[in-house]
Parts: C-alpha cells; sequence; structure tokens
C-alpha cells in the first residue's frame, strides 16, 4: 500500500495531537514528512523522533539560537513566512493546517495554489480572506475540508446532495459553562473560569469565544463563505450534550443531522482517509446510552455576539475581519485582565461600528487592505486605551 505523506502545520496544539493519534494507530498507511510548531520545540523534537521525521518549522525564529545544538540534525524552517516551502520541499499528499489566528493570512493564500487536499482549522483567516483565498483554491485544483466540527458536519452532511433542495443549516453550540448566567455573574467571571469547557480541550482564546458564543459567530459567518449560503438561511442552537454538530433542513421539512462524540479524530478521519474508512470503535455513538438529547434558541439579548457577526457579514467587505481581529484583540485583553468578560462583546461591537462609520469598509478588499485595516483597529485600541 503507497503511504500518504502529511504535512501537520500546528503539531503540538490539540489538532495536531489528534491527527497524529490517528497517524500513530496506522502508521501502514502515513508517513510523517514535515511539522511544525510556534515554540514548543521540546514537544516538536519529541514528535520529530517518534514520527521519523526530519523536516521542522518553529515559528518564532528568537528561540533558534538557545535551541540550535538540538535542532542541528532536522532541516529547520525558520519562521512563518518560510513556512510555504515545505509543501514544495517535501511534496506532502495532504496538510493539516492547525495553526490559530490571522498570523498565517499570507501562508494560507500561498497554500491555496498548493493542489493539494487541505484539512483547514483556522476560521480566522477564512473569514478575512473569504472568498478571494476560496477562488485561488479551486483555480489551483486545491480541495479545502474543514475540520471545524459543525462545518465537517455541514461538509458531510451536504456531501452528494442537490443544494437547492436544501433551505436551511443548524450548528450547535455547547453554551460553554455560562450560558444560564445572569448578565451580572458574566460580569464577574475571570480568565481562569473562562479557559476551561465542559465538552472540548481547547486553546485559552477559542475557549473565551466559546463562552461568549462569538465561536459560533465566527462559525457562521464561516459556513457561509465556505459553502456560500445566504446568511439568513443559516443558524445556531445550544446542544449541550455536543453530540448533534450540524442539521440540514430540505425544502419538504425533512431534517439531516450529523451525529458523533466530541472527539476531532472523527473530523480528521474525512481528511486523512478515503470515505472515512477507518475504525474509531472508541467513539462509537450510543444513543440509548444518552436517553436524551437537548436544544435550545439562544438567548440573543444576553448573548449578542451571533447578531454582531450576521450583521458584519450582511455589511460585506472588510466587516468581518474587522470583527474578527477586533474579538482577537478583546480576548487578549480580557485574558490579561485589562477589562470585564462582558466588554468584549461591547468593545467588538463599538470598533466594528466605528470602522464602518469612518467610511473604511471596502467591499471587495484584497490582502494589503485586510492588513490595512487590521492596523486601523490597532490605532482605535490604542486611543482608546490613551483616553482612559
Amino acid at each position: 500500500m503507497l503511504k500518504k505523506n502529511i504535512l501537520i502545520y500546528g503539531a503540538t496544539g490539540s489538532i495536531g495531537s489528534s491527527t497524529l493519534n490517528l497517524i500513530r494507530n496506522n502508521r501502514e498507511k502515513f508517513n510523517v514528512v514535515g511539522i511544525t510548531c510556534n515554540q514548543n520545540i521540546e514537544k516538536v523534537i519529541k514528535i520529530a523522533i517518534e514520527f521519523s521525521c526530519q523536516n521542522i518549522g518553529i515559528g518564532n525564529k528568537g528561540l533558534l539560537t538557545d535551541n540550535k545544538e538540538i535542532l542541528s540534525s532536522y532541516n529547520v524552517h525558520e519562521g512563518i513566512e518560510e513556512f510555504s516551502s515545505m509543501v514544495n520541499d517535501y511534496n506532502p499528499d495532504i496538510i493539516i493546517f492547525a495553526i490559530s489566528g490571522t498570523k498565517p493570512l499570507n501562508l494560507l493564500m500561498q497554500l491555496a495554489e498548493s493542489g493539494k487536499i487541505i484539512g483547514l482549522v483556522n476560521k480566522e483567516c477564512i473569514i478575512c480572506l473569504g472568498s478571494i483565498f476560496l477562488k485561488k483554491a479551486a483555480s489551483s485544483f486545491t480541495k479545502i475540508i474543514p475540520l471545524d466540527s459543525e462545518h465537517n458536519a455541514i461538509y458531510q452532511l451536504i456531501r452528494n446532495k442537490s443544494l437547492d433542495s436544501i433551505k436551511k443549516y443548524t450548528i450547535t453550540a455547547s453554551g460553554g459553562n455560562f450560558y444560564n448566567y445572569s448578565y451580572s455573574e458574566l460580569k464577574k467571571i475571570t480568565p481562569e473560569q473562562a479557559i476551561t469547557h465542559p465538552k472540548w480541550t481547547m486553546g485559552n482564546k477559542i475557549t473565551v469565544d466559546s463562552s461568549t458564543l462569538m465561536n459560533k459567530g465566527l462559525e457562521i459567518i464561516e459556513a457561509c463563505i465556505l459553502f456560500n449560503l445566504d446568511v439568513n438561511n443559516v443558524d445556531a442552537l445550544i446542544h449541550p450534550e455536543s453530540i448533534v454538530h450540524g442539521l440540514i433542513e430540505f425544502k419538504d421539512s425533512s431534517v439531516h443531522a450529523f451525529l458523533s462524540e466530541p472527539n476531532m479524530e472523527i473530523s480528521l478521519s474525512s481528511v486523512l482517509f478515503d470515505n472515512n474508512d477507518v475504525d474509531l470503535d472508541k467513539f462509537s455513538l450510543n444513543l440509548a446510552r444518552l436517553k436524551s438529547l437537548n436544544f435550545y434558541e439562544i438567548n440573543n439579548e444576553k448573548f449578542k455576539a451571533i447578531d454582531l457577526a450576521k450583521f458584519s457579514l450582511k455589511q460585506g467587505g472588510l466587516a468581518p475581519a474587522i470583527l474578527n481581529y477586533a474579538n482577537e484583540l478583546m480576548v487578549t485583553l480580557f485574558l490579561k485582565k485589562k477589562i470585564l468578560f462582558t466588554d468584549i462583546i461591547i468593545r467588538n461591537e463599538k470598533l466594528l461600528n466605528q470602522f464602518i462609520d469612518d467610511g473604511n469598509n471596502k467591499l471587495n478588499p484584497n490582502i494589503t487592505d485586510i492588513n490595512n485595516a487590521f492596523k486601523i483597529i490597532d490605532d482605535y485600541v490604542y486611543q482608546d486605551s490613551i483616553g482612559n
């Protein structure tokens, strides 16, 4: 059997770990030809040794001098700007892209031209780049498979379906730890409380987003971009059990749902294995044991992130990218205890409206426009901090 070559951007994070676990249990099917990390050099070296991988990317170039000796026996790509060369150098069949945030915008645009299969976990870049990225990928025959559980659910549900027959798309949200809190209780949430999640093991930023429901708002934007959907036909429901990840309703009012245990290996299997042909019995779903599945409408008065996300998408142009970037900055300030938990969405809305009101929202932006828009938001935040 010919092995598939796998390149993992973000190998030391939770998605990278899930990918490597699948490969670990199916070694006869895969070669790991390249791995990257931002700064966890100790872990990336352990991965390289275990999977006999000689090719490493290190995002934080400042760490290279102190680790020169330990890295001397590897082919090292220094800084995220050098990561794209790993595709040409090592010729992967599949790329797992699990670097979060907006920093890899340029890298992802370069990968769009690769002609490879890309399993993608980076909603921020999709939201910022939008159709620019997808058009470039399509013209280069690059196949994009979303790995977030909700988008992967929609991806699998609509395969071989007539999209004209679908009238509504629904993704689900666990609600995080604080969905039943009063607004006064939400104001008192600490960063230490906000970085824990009842169902998923994730990074700090996305865990906070899950609690504000901004994560779900951004996922609605991402779904509309990925699948070319009308935002009026996409919604979200609170589903505490996190078993149903996505639903599609047809014009005849029948509904198809995608159910699975909340584990990223299931989404990853749709990328790594042809036709999901892998034994994952450990995640077998026992509906009788679950007994009940619960769904609730979202309280948009208390959690305004989804309405704000839909507003940005309807504004078009740079607006979704600005909302996403503003949110990154505000979550960082919250984690540093500079603002309240409830201030995250309030300030996101303020920054987005200021950007639009100042006439900065270009409707057909390129990547230069996107980067320039981020600088405008940086200036707004700086001016606000001076004012306070």
